[in-house]
């Protein structure tokens, strides 16, 4: 049975936003490297990233919530712009520093506002159960074009390592007047004031122990990921890769989370959700700790993979998973909340890895990084069994 309008249109708006970043995401390290920044200085930069973020996602989905997820997508969308635009142009820490909150402002108004808006469409159509082969469809898509966004970029900064930056300004903005022209306004709670939301959010949060300790093994698998974000470049580089082969490396990363993407719902549906996303834990784990002991490109660019899989397959399912939890009326709110808490742990984890980089290893970082992926394997076998405890009360979501 083929897709909805409503599924086909956030697949096609996230593909083309997600190229935005794909096309530079490759060289993005490299770029600040190159530009004179420190992995501490490096770390600083993204931290503020991080912490702008948990703040300014509350307000976000308050505003999205009341205001308008359409809205506050298309505002998300011109401040990207500008953002991308202040990065391409800057070659300072300041100003790098002054970018990553300007792009902190958009992914708070963009990133639960999506979601948000697309859950909520299929729920007024009643085709809430095609979101099972959207998410993960979306997510393959999104993951297919970041190939040739990683082939796109290598080519731009074989001119200059700022113009990846700036053509992935021009992809935004076509992902913007996309949302504009075709996307159909929709709301949550329009009644209630900011303090109530964000109090109901809150409330619900505390009440619900599944949605918790789900919460709780995001953020210690997302702080795993920063590390292999934050390192693979200049470690591939320094185990032998050269730096123009970057952009072809990251396309084969986007070919291992798209067989993530791919594999996800149905290792879920046969496995359990709690099962794969710990297995992908245990993977995650597994990647980080072999890291240390090969030191050959192509077998760190093998491991490097895996990390990719792991994250590929674990998105899909999370986001079917805490969409379940969460009511229609707080979805943008609660989402928000909890992109917030992903956040703190993961300008956390980034604080601790420049310095750690800096004044230790690459391998040092590399097992912080297994710890983090192995501490969140409990946490989802946890999460599954107080769901399946409450599976007799009503659900609000999927």
């Amino acid at each position: 049975m083929p897709l909805s309008r409503i599924s086909r249109e956030y697949i096609a708006y996230m593909a083309i936003l997600n190229s935005g970043f794909f096309v530079f995401q490759s060289y993005y390290i490299i770029f600040l490297t190159v530009n004179g920044l420190s992995y501490t200085d490096i770390s600083l930069i993204f931290v503020g990233n991080f912490v702008a973020l948990a703040i300014l996602n509350l307000f976000a989905g308050d505003y999205a919530d009341r205001h308008g997820r359409k809205k506050a997508i298309l505002i998300g969308g011109a401040i990207n712009v500008f953002g991308f635009l202040v990065y391409g142009l800057s070659s300072s820490i300041l100003l790098f520093l002054l970018a990553e909150i300007i792009l902190a402002g958009s992914s708070a108004l963009i990133s639960g506002s999506v979601e948000a808006w697309f859950v909520d469409s299929l729920r007024t159509e009643n085709k809430l159960s095609e979101a099972k082969r959207a998410f993960p469809m979306n997510n393959s898509v999104s993951n297919l074009l970041g190939i040739v966004g990683g082939i796109v970029g290598s080519v731009l900064a074989a001119f200059a390592l700022n113009l990846p930056m700036l053509a992935g300004a021009v992809l935004v903005a076509v992902a913007t007047l996309f949302a504009l022209a075709l996307f159909k306004e929709n709301f949550g709670e329009k009644s209630s004031r900011f303090a109530g939301l964000v109090k109901e959010s809150l409330s619900h949060f505390r009440a619900s122990p599944a949605l918790r300790d789900l919460t709780y093994a995001e953020m210690f698998r997302t702080s795993a990921v920063i590390v292999y974000f934050l390192i693979y470049q200049p470690y591939l580089v320094l185990t032998g890769m050269g730096e123009e082969y970057l952009g072809i490396y990251f396309s084969v990363l986007m070919v291992s989370m798209v067989a993530g993407n791919l594999l996800s719902i149905r290792v879920a549906e046969r496995l359990g959700r709690h099962r794969m996303l710990a297995f992908a834990g245990i993977l995650l784990f597994a990647s980080y700790i072999l890291q240390p002991l090969v030191h050959s490109f192509l077998l760190a660019g093998l491991l490097f993979a895996v990390s990719g899989f792991t994250s590929g397959m674990a998105m899909p399912t999370v986001m079917l998973w805490r969409n379940s939890l969460i009511p229609s009326r707080i979805r943008a709110s609660t989402l928000a909340l909890l992109s917030s808490l992903l956040n703190l742990a993961a300008g956390a984890m980034t604080l601790t890895l420049g310095p750690v980089i800096d004044g230790s290893s690459f391998e040092a970082a590399m097992y912080i990084g297994a710890f983090l992926a192995a501490a969140s394997v409990p946490f989802y076998l946890i999460a599954n069994r107080r769901s399946t405890a409450s599976m007799n009360m009503s659900t609000p979501g999927l």
